[in-house]
């Protein structure tokens, strides 16, 4: 859950062996609206009826379908909404070299480590953030995982200088040769660093609902990683990342020792979307990019918020308003409902005598998609599309 197995009194010193993983109940995956629109045609009807119909995420649920998500058209004299992220159509000199799925897979992940880097969630060359290609597991050494290429800044990662490896690490040759402007720095097949392969692969191997994983040195989540306490519940945003699930891996060294990753997936667990790796920084494991990002967003400001207060009580704990068990279960309850828009109560086709022939509908929002779509947007201002989308 959010603190030790037994109970929250003894927040925030919770025994080091006792904070490994804090398991937190699935009840709390986000909800993500999937909304099928059907517009009468202009001639036929001035007006468009749509409909809604709520989905609970799960890992069935493919990257693609929940990209689509769009929005109700209440009116016809309204725009429809279309969806939260697109991309570029794949170039025609690079339709031999990845399927169009790839191709907007490949975007998706660019724009992801041009975002990282303007959050400063990136070390100089170091850091990673994975995408599970979709149908990979089909492919005979499947699956298929994209990854930047060792050398590169996260400033420089373009959709087609990624590599897509395999669980070995082993690079994956394209169907055709990329033509050479396509990779203007690195021109050769490109170098894959194996810490990042270490970590990430023993999670995408383990967990098949992991599709996205989101892994950066920032700077105030790495403190943070380096006490005993870790996260506490003192913001809106730590409680959106502990409901999420947050475990504990202790440091080993350098990443780089194949021997830890059975430790690294047991104390990650079967279902918690945040590991901290004891000094040394987060990992985000998520179903989707969006949903990758918007954990690593919020995990990485709670920690700001926490160091900036630790400063200014000058360490002293007591001095921090910490929430009791009561407060604590009331905010894990709010954060259920944190993507709910405020509910539309309509006529009930069916009355009965207990809802007086009205009932409560309730739309949810694509928080995780909504976060993306701005941060994408700013990134493409930042540094153009034709400068990541290449």
């Amino acid at each position: 859950r959010y603190s030790t197995p037994t109970t929250h009194q003894n927040l925030p010193k919770p025994k080091p062996d006792a904070k490994r993983q804090r398991q937190t109940p699935s009840s709390t995956m986000l909800l993500l609206p999937m909304i099928a629109c059907l517009i009468a045609s202009i001639s036929a009807s001035p007006s468009a009826e749509a409909f809604v119909q709520p989905v609970r995420s799960s890992s069935s649920i493919s990257t693609t379908a929940r990209r689509a998500a769009k929005a109700v058209v209440p009116a016809a004299d309204e725009d429809v909404e279309v969806k939260l992220n697109t991309y570029p159509e794949i170039p025609a000199n690079l339709i031999d070299c990845f399927s169009p799925n790839e191709w907007k897979q490949r975007c998706a992940l660019a724009v992801s480590y041009r975002i990282a880097y303007l959050h400063e969630w990136h070390e100089n060359i170091f850091n990673h953030i994975t995408l599970k290609l979709e149908g990979s597991d089909a492919e005979p050494d499947g699956p298929h995982f994209l990854l930047n290429d060792y050398g590169l800044g996260f400033d420089e990662i373009t959709a087609c200088n990624l590599l897509k490896v395999n669980l070995d690490g082993m690079l994956v040759k394209l169907p055709r040769t990329l033509p050479v402007n396509r990779r203007n720095i690195n021109t050769g097949k490109g170098r894959v660093f194996k810490p990042g392969y270490v970590l990430h692969s023993a999670i995408h191997a383990a967990r098949d609902d992991v599709h996205a994983i989101w892994h950066g040195h920032d700077l105030d989540a790495t403190a943070v990683s380096q006490t005993n306490f870790g996260i506490l519940p003192l913001s809106q945003e730590s409680t959106y990342a502990l409901t999420k699930g947050v475990s504990y891996h202790p440091f080993e060294g350098s990443a780089n020792d194949l021997s830890e990753q059975p430790r690294l997936v047991k104390n990650l667990g079967p279902t918690n979307q945040i590991l901290i790796l004891e000094d040394h920084g987060p990992i985000v494991a998520c179903p989707t990019i969006e949903e990758a990002f918007a954990g690593m967003y919020f995990l990485t400001r709670a920690c700001k918020f926490q160091i900036k207060s630790l400063s200014a009580a000058g360490g002293d704990l007591s001095k921090i308003h910490m929430p009791d068990d009561e407060l604590l279960d009331e905010m894990v309850r709010r954060m259920k409902k944190f993507d709910h828009a405020p509910s539309a109560v309509v006529a009930n086709s069916t009355p009965t005598s207990s809802n007086g022939g009205k009932v409560e509908e309730e739309e949810v929002h694509d928080t995780p998609g909504l976060m993306f779509a701005y941060a994408r947007r700013s990134a493409e201002k930042v540094f153009g599309t034709d400068s990541i989308y290449r």
